[in-house]
């Protein structure tokens, strides 16, 4: 038997969670047993970190939901590499991919919830239950996210797998020569103690409430060190926060960068204060890199954190919350220690990366045994 043809399909390559758990799968799933090429909608920077990995990546170049010939080019494109099993990711990936699967004859599809969708779009959930059938697994990234999905949806439990997101817990400890250099950059002296924030500037992640925050904290005179790695939508709000907003002279924003652990590794407190998640795979990180955090008690976010013991949650949108356990934080070295301690123990040995990919084998060698009805032997021996 010949190896099992996948193609990664997902809405769009920018440098978000679920992109990159697509990077990690088309990198690293064992290529002796699996052949695994990346489509997307549209294009984005994972498209050249794709590209420099040696991945077969399709752009298609989708306009919107009506752009018809994009989408029969979808088609077009899993008929001729032969694919045999379509993954999907995000909502609009799914939507196209299980057309283009019908159209293609691709025989088996399972497709990834990556969030706890905050906002009202009971569509997603009429269209999982109407498709349910073209669907043979759907995976979620966190118990929470299975739990509030299988709620909505009402599809029955045994049509969810758990798998969540692994972490490169080496990939993410403290690198202390980066720790000197980029400090040294930033102007911060050995004893300030830095809060960062990583991710896209969007509504969803909160960063309005870590700015208000902030400038709550500045107002009772104790202003922090703040730096924002990531762009987005809400870029100029921070811009505007970095230049006029209180406490403004204390706020450094870096814009996209990839040298994430060299970030991370600077910082001495990781906020996030995400209105809604899934997983929250900064938050996995930077707890890999030994730091403590503030987060919001959301979906996800609440698997990854127990509030106290691996970290200090928050509910979300509380601006006064979030401020009093930064500043708690900020003024106790040795909970900073304890809480960032625990922290990297637990995602070291709860999430792994290693331990996500072979949870994806499986669940491949599954779904393709449960359709030929050889069992699992007949695809991919594992």
């Amino acid at each position: 038997m010949g190896r099992v043809r996948i193609c990664q399909l997902v809405t769009e390559l920018g440098p978000g969670g679920a992109e990159r758990i697509v990077y990690e799968l088309a990198t690293r799933l064992d290529k002796g047993r699996l052949d695994v090429q990346v489509a997307a909608l549209r294009g984005g920077e994972v498209a050249g970190w794709l590209a420099e990995a040696g991945v077969k990546t399709t752009i298609l170049g989708v306009l919107g939901k009506w752009d018809i010939r994009k989408l029969c080019g979808l088609a077009d494109l899993l008929r001729r590499e032969r694919i045999d099993l379509l993954h999907t990711h995000l909502f609009h990936a799914d939507l196209a991919g299980r057309l283009a699967a019908g159209l293609a004859g691709v025989p088996h599809l399972v497709h990834t919830i990556h969030t706890a969708e905050g906002r009202f779009r009971p569509w997603q959930f009429a269209f999982a239950r109407l498709a349910s059938g073209r669907c043979d697994r759907l995976i979620c990234v966190s118990q929470s996210v299975r739990t509030w999905h299988a709620r909505r949806s009402g599809l029955p439990l045994w049509r969810y797998a758990v798998i969540p997101n692994g972490i490169d817990a080496d990939a993410f400890g403290r690198d202390e020569q980066a720790r000197r250099r980029l400090r040294a950059e930033w102007g911060a002296g050995e004893d300030d103690v830095i809060v960062v924030f990583v991710g896209r500037l969007h509504r969803d992640k909160g960063i309005d409430t870590l700015l208000a925050a902030m400038s709550h904290l500045s107002a009772r005179g104790n202003p922090k060190d703040l730096v924002i790695a990531g762009d987005g939508p809400e870029r100029n709000m921070v811009k505007t926060f970095v230049s006029h907003g209180e406490g403004g002279t204390h706020c450094r924003w870096l814009g996209l960068r990839r040298d994430v652990r060299d970030i991370l590794s600077a910082a001495d407190v990781f906020a996030m204060p995400s209105r809604w998640e899934g997983f929250g795979l900064a938050l996995g990180e930077a707890m890999a890199g030994a730091l403590p955090v503030v987060a919001t008690r959301v979906p996800g976010i609440r698997d990854l954190i127990t509030d106290g013991d691996t970290g200090l949650l928050v509910d979300r949108d509380d601006v006064t919350g979030f401020a009093e356990a930064l500043n708690r934080l900020v003024s106790d070295a040795d909970l900073r220690n304890r809480l960032g301690s625990a922290a990297k123990r637990h995602v070291t040995e709860r999430y792994s990366i290693g331990e996500m990919i072979a949870a994806h084998e499986r669940l491949y060698a599954d779904v393709v045994g449960d359709r030929t009805g050889q069992g699992r032997s007949a695809a991919i021996s594992l």
